[in-house]
């Protein structure tokens, strides 16, 4: 080994070791510097990223920032300040809370334990973190202003407030509305609210089965007025400026087809499930639900939908009842047009069990027979007596058809005259008024037009339903009335219970909360947190 190579040893260990004394002045140097950030507790990694949010914090707070931002600034001219975090949150008191929280959000980025709570909520509620419902839930209950805007954001993700009764009594009414339309199964307390409009409208909203009918009228809710109407007396005739689900219940019971489709859509459970699966098989009536043909307020509507279709029923029950009546009500309007299928219509009935039915039959198959008689024989008169006598019937109707019959057997044959009812050879229901029946005659003469017998006929119960009008015809006596059973055969249209919907809540009243009022809350919430903040100056 030369003497060049132990010099050259000896000169790199010299600059070795002068590089490492260098770096542990530097190391001691950094060290006396970041001592005086120690107070804030961050990773040592973090201190120039703490230089850098005090040094923005005293910039923003500007001339506000005063005595407390001028004792902070001897931090970012390496010196120590006594109660640095302290000092801090109190310059950040002074900005404005929008500003407020996005320090205090960088702060708690950072990693500043002092900020641990304030600092997440800034960071939430500055945008800088994304809020979860989780996160959400982790926020504790400091104030009013703040308390509202978690539970907001909470309602905006789908979950329910963390402090749902205080929610429900002040929350502004739009927000509770986005609860209920998120959750409906939500019940607001009765009375929660100042405003005693408002409990009324969250009721009705939630459970409205707990109005009185004076609460759904203060409400102004026709729908629920008039459903309620309905169930209190479906008899009722709805108006046309009724509601139209008011309208549709009518519909139904008026025997209309597309009424029963619209108001599936205010059913529920088994109502709904029946009604469906009528509407899906309107050609299979036979294999229609049996419910379906229990109350008869439902056999208008069903009688449209299945028409003529064949209908066999072994035994008694609710469809062959319906049977019975759907057939009876056929043959009705076949007597009205003067059609001898009548017959074949009523032939199953005429021995029926059911009173009301073969009484209706038995009486309409006599008419039929007198109307296609001659007037002068009296052998069809004597069958007619023999045939309603033999009905042993104490119906009104039996009895003055029966006293019709006497008196034509005891009038002259030649001075009888037609066998037939008036209104029913025009083709209106008996009883009429007379600008209905005008008004079938002049239909049926068009119609009839160079058919002169028929025409003969009509004429004849013109001037018949012109003489009892003026009084004229009075000595003759009423004429054979049908339908005998009027209040079974064609009743009054009632609302059927099955389709009458249960109360339905109230609908949205209220539009979406608008974003100036929505950052009103958020402003609120972000004063709060700077106070929070404040609070946490000390440990």
């Amino acid at each position: 080994m030369g003497i060049s190579d132990a010099r050259e040893r000896k000169a790199a260990a010299l600059a070795a070791e002068r590089e490492r004394l260098a770096r542990v002045r530097q190391e001691r140097a950094q060290g006396r510097r970041d001592s005086i950030w120690q107070e804030f507790q961050v990773a040592s990694d973090r201190v120039p990223d703490l230089k850098g949010a005090v040094e923005a914090a005293i910039l923003a707070a500007g001339s506000s920032g005063g005595e407390t931002a001028a004792n902070l600034s001897v931090l970012l001219d390496g010196r120590l300040c006594p109660e640095a975090p302290r000092l801090l949150l109190e310059l950040l008191g002074k900005l404005p809370p929008k500003i407020g929280v996005l320090h205090l959000a960088r702060l708690h980025e950072i990693g500043v334990p002092r900020v641990a709570e304030s600092g997440r909520v800034a960071a939430l509620i500055s945008g800088q973190a994304e809020p979860t419902a989780q996160v959400l839930h982790k926020i504790r209950d400091t104030s009013p202003s703040l308390n509202l805007w978690r539970d907001a954001e909470l309602v905006r993700l789908g979950a329910k407030p963390k402090t749902p009764d205080r929610f429900l009594a002040h929350a502004p009414l739009a927000l509770v509305d986005d609860l209920l339309d998120g959750d409906p199964s939500v019940s607001p307390s009765a009375g929660g609210r100042a405003d005693e409009r408002e409990n009324l409208y969250l009721l009705a909203r939630s459970d409205p089965v707990k109005l009185t009918d004076e609460q759904v009228e203060a409400l102004g809710w026709p729908e629920e007025v008039w459903r309620r109407r309905v169930v209190a007396d479906p008899l009722q005739r709805v108006p046309d400026e009724a509601p139209e689900s008011a309208r549709i219940l009518q519909g139904v019971a008026d025997g209309d087809p597309r009424a029963l489709e619209l108001v599936v859509g205010f059913l529920e459970g088994k109502s709904k499930q029946l009604v469906q699966h009528v509407l899906a098989n309107p050609d299979k009536p036979a294999g229609w639900p049996k419910a379906m043909f229990t109350d008869p307020a439902l056999w208008p509507v069903l009688e449209e939908l299945c028409g003529g279709a064949d209908l066999f029923e072994s035994g008694p029950g609710p469809l062959a009842d319906f049977t019975a009546w759907r057939d009876l009500r056929a043959a009705h309007r076949e007597l009205m047009n003067v059609s001898a299928k009548a017959y074949e219509t009523l032939a199953p009935y005429v021995d029926s069990a059911d009173t009301w039915v073969r009484e209706e039959a038995v009486a309409t198959e006599v008419y039929l027979d007198l109307r296609f008689a001659d007037p002068g024989d009296s052998q069809p008169l004597h069958d007619a007596l023999r045939r309603l006598s033999a009905l042993g019937s104490d119906h009104p109707v039996i009895r003055d058809n029966i006293a019709w019959v006497r008196r034509h057997l005891e009038t002259d044959r030649n001075n009888r005259g037609p066998l037939f009812n008036p209104y029913l050879e025009l083709g209106v229901p008996h009883g009429a008024p007379a600008e209905e029946w005008k008004e079938a005659w002049r239909s049926l003469r068009r119609d009839l037009r160079g058919r002169t017998e028929e025409l003969s006929d009509v004429n004849q119960a013109h001037d018949r339903l012109r003489d009892i009008e003026t009084g004229d015809g009075s000595s003759s006596g009423p004429p054979y009335v049908l339908p005998v059973h009027e209040e079974k055969l064609f009743p009054n249209p009632r609302v059927p219970e099955l389709v009458i919907p249960t109360a339905r809540p109230l609908e949205r009243r209220t539009e979406a909360l608008g974003p100036e009022e929505a950052e009103r809350i958020r402003e609120a919430a972000m004063a709060s947190v700077m106070r929070l903040a404040v609070r946490e100056r000390t440990p």
